[in-house]
């Protein structure tokens, strides 16, 4: 999101902007994972990203004015890789 133009089409506290954006995915089959990163589960594919995109546009008038850049990725394999990090930790 432009921090400004959300400042100017949102109002304060801008950042309530990111509860509703999350709202909205949720009830969209996506899942939070951190800062602007929504992973979608099974039920999630192209087509329900670009719904999800419109019904984003559509019932928050404040958003297409403010994103800044909105994307999909289709991650073929998630992989946890934080037993590598704790490892490294543990062996120094």
């Amino acid at each position: 999101m432009d921090i400004d133009s959300l400042k100017l089409h949102y109002g304060d506290p801008y950042n309530n902007a990111y509860a509703e954006i999350r709202r909205v995915l949720s009830k969209q089959g996506f899942a939070w994972q951190q800062g602007s990163v929504y992973f979608g589960g099974e039920t999630v594919n192209a087509v329900t990203c670009v719904l999800a995109a419109i019904e984003l546009s559509r019932t928050l008038p404040w958003f297409a004015a403010s994103v800044r850049d909105i994307r999909m990725l289709r991650i073929e394999e998630f992989n946890d890789l934080m037993p590598a990090v704790q490892s490294a930790i543990q062996d120094k």
